[in-house]
């Protein structure tokens, strides 16, 4: 691992070398962290020696060092396995402890579950950035979201249309709106449905747009499509 790599990226360089001397070295430096995970998820202090969520959380981040798959930050993805790891040891031993981590509502025991809610969590992060390179924001598309199912699926199919089509969305890019004229005659949809749903639309193409993403997937399953 080199010095002047990230702590991602030294992390993703030990998967292959596994090298148990650094990762001593990375678990002490990091301890601190560990330890005000493991209190942050308890709500109580933690005494290294006699507190056995302490051990926990120490396993539970080497555990998330071997899990790691660049997606997201590493020490966001190390609190929750550590927070996943504290709340199956206490259903283990029967403890009623309520779990409280500033970025999660609930926490679940699944590792593969939580990796897909941080990069949810990730995605929308950086999708509030696209939404404002054309004015738009999540508390608009909340304002503006089809009611009706049938509404939905409609402007869904529209939106992936628009997506797989290179001239509308470089038209799209460059006026920063819906070319709707161009829509229309195009892709022979409603031209109501277009402009009823056009703040709706325009965000699920832009969704659509980035593919390897959770919300991509995800937006993919509501519209019918399987999840690739």
């Amino acid at each position: 691992m080199q010095s002047d790599q990230t702590l991602d990226e030294q992390v993703i360089a030990w998967q292959s070398s596994h090298d148990e001397i650094w990762a001593e070295r990375l678990m002490t430096k990091y301890r601190p962290f560990i330890l005000k995970t493991v209190a942050s998820v308890s709500g109580r202090y933690i005494e290294i020696e006699n507190d056995d969520e302490f051990s926990i959380g120490l396993q539970a981040f080497y555990e998330a060092m071997n899990r790691f798959d660049h997606r997201g930050s590493f020490l966001a993805f190390a609190k929750l396995v550590i927070a996943s790891r504290i709340k199956s040891y206490w259903q283990k031993e029967n403890r009623n402890q309520t779990v409280c981590l500033d970025e999660l509502d609930v926490v679940a025991d699944d590792v593969d579950q939580l990796i897909n809610e941080l990069s949810m969590a990730q995605d929308i992060q950086r999708f509030s950035g696209v939404l404002a390179d054309y004015n738009l924001t999540f508390s608009l598309l909340a304002t503006k979201s089809p009611r009706h199912r049938d509404t939905r699926e409609a402007v869904l199919s529209i939106a992936k249309r628009i997506a797989a089509s290179e001239r509308l969305l470089e038209m799209l890019r460059k006026k920063k709106r819906l070319p709707i004229r161009e829509i229309v005659l195009q892709l022979a949809v409603s031209p109501k449905v277009v402009k009823r749903n056009k703040v709706y639309l325009l965000a699920a193409v832009l969704v659509f747009t980035q593919p390897d993403t959770e919300m991509a997937a995800w937006l993919r399953a509501v519209s019918g499509d399987p999840v690739r």
